[in-house]
């Protein structure tokens, strides 16, 4: 049987997608062209929409920018990078849903609060293992 879904390419996506969620690598820039790289394979390959693909990165770079326990030049980098999703999602929303999604994200985007990152201090804080 075949599941298109669970494809080495996936797998690897979604694992970049982690990485960069967790900010695992902050002094690799390369990982977020990577990650739009495979996306763009994925598309080409059939195994997922253009649409589907933008909305995932998107939410990722955004969720990632949020983030204060990140560093703050990697959420910086995440937060430039959401024009590209943002710019395919434009070109694909072809119908009320899929505007009303991207409505979404745009308020979203226009009305994000970005927090100070934590210093490696701060994140300690009221723990009893300190």
């Amino acid at each position: 049987m075949f599941y298109p879904f669970f494809t080495p390419c996936l797998n690897c996506w979604h694992w970049q997608g982690f990485l960069v969620r967790c900010a695992l690598r902050p002094d690799e820039p390369r990982l977020l062209d990577f990650h739009e790289w495979h996306g763009r394979q994925l598309v080409e390959r059939g195994r997922l929409d253009a649409w589907r693909v933008s909305r995932i990165t998107l939410e990722l770079l955004l969720d990632t920018a949020c983030d204060p326990a990140l560093p703050w030049h990697w959420r910086a980098l995440c937060l430039d990078r959401a024009y590209r999703p943002l710019r395919v999602m434009q070109q694909q929303a072809n119908d009320l849903p899929r505007q009303r999604s991207l409505n979404l994200l745009l308020n979203r985007l226009a009305t994000l609060r970005l927090q100070p990152s934590l210093s490696f201090h701060e994140s300690a804080q009221g723990h009893s293992y300190e």
